[in-house]
């Protein structure tokens, strides 16, 4: 009964995700991005394109249209899992969309406050879309014909991505957009990338730090008294040199990193050093592994085995 409790909460907070994740992006479209006359890749730019070529606010309109069709096809291809979340997070942002436009939702940016807007508008789409594909719904098309085409002909997803975006962006050039706003646009949607990539993976920062010495039983001893952190130590060979080294790789904070720069210069000036941005941690100290996989899974996952 606990189980089942869990799992429906975690359901609901999901459609909730969602919702307010529609709701933060179609605000961060209709009051910085539209009146400046930015546009981004994908439906929602297509969308965009449409509104100016008709006067009309239909920008979530022509959205849904373009999307409809996509996730007309995206269900027959890839299967009536490709999700009721997502449609739901598609309507409902683009409906947000058109609504605010009418309302005329706005605050009073001037035409010099463009970078103002984009770096806004990025933080605000990039917000209510992160909350929207964290609880593993999406709401473009683009998307959508992304995984068609890797399905039927093996198309990589972001190469199908890539081509949509500069098709959207060169078309918007043509048609109305000075080249400025387009450079203004690029600012937005790396910002809204950005933020994306922050709300999905955590604000946690770590990084992996890998140190090649002669000396690791000196460089451990160091690290576990200044830094109390754990590491794991591996024997290698110098692929030049033929000698025998010493890796030790260890987790932690963005903000430990200078700290333990200076400490491995202290111990060997001469090591070789790499750090590496990191996403996601699992195990003591970091984020706890899920402990249980659903029923259907669990018992898919014994009938391999047998």
């Amino acid at each position: 009964m606990g189980e089942k409790i869990k799992r429906l909460k975690k359901i609901w907070w999901e459609w909730v995700f969602i919702t307010i994740g529609a709701v933060i992006s179609a605000v961060g479209y209709v009051v910085f991005i539209l009146p400046m006359d930015m546009v981004e890749g994908g439906v929602t730019g297509i969308g965009i394109i449409v509104k100016h070529l008709t006067g009309l606010p239909i920008v979530g309109l022509s959205s849904m249209v373009v999307t409809g069709f996509v996730f007309f096809f995206a269900i027959r291809i890839l299967g009536k899992g490709f999700g009721a979340k997502s449609i739901y997070a598609t309507i409902l942002m683009n409906v947000l969309i058109d609504l605010f436009s009418i309302l005329k939702l706005s605050i009073n940016l001037d035409s010099g406050d463009i970078l103002l807007a984009a770096f806004y508008g990025g933080a605000s789409v990039g917000l209510g879309l992160g909350l929207i594909y964290f609880a593993g719904a999406s709401t473009g098309g683009a998307d959508g014909l992304g995984q068609i085409l890797w399905k039927l002909k093996k198309i990589p997803i972001g190469r199908t991505l890539i081509i949509i975006d500069i098709f959207v962006l060169s078309a918007a050039a043509i048609i109305f957009i000075p080249i400025k706003n387009i450079m203004y646009s690029m600012i937005f949607i790396y910002v809204e990338i950005k933020v994306i990539d922050m709300v999905l993976n955590g604000l946690r920062a770590n990084q992996r730090i890998m140190i090649v010495t002669d000396f690791p039983d000196k460089m451990k001893r160091a690290l576990f008294s200044k830094l109390s952190r754990g590491l794991t130590i591996f024997n290698g060979v110098g692929g030049y040199s033929g000698k025998e080294r010493f890796m030790l790789t260890s987790v932690l904070p963005k903000k430990n990193i200078p700290e333990i720069r200076r400490l491995i210069a202290e111990v060997d000036e001469r090591s070789f050093v790499i750090i590496q941005d990191i996403h996601q941690v699992y195990g003591e100290g970091f984020e706890k592994l899920p402990t249980k996989l659903k029923n259907d899974k669990l018992i898919k996952l014994n009938n391999k085995k047998k």
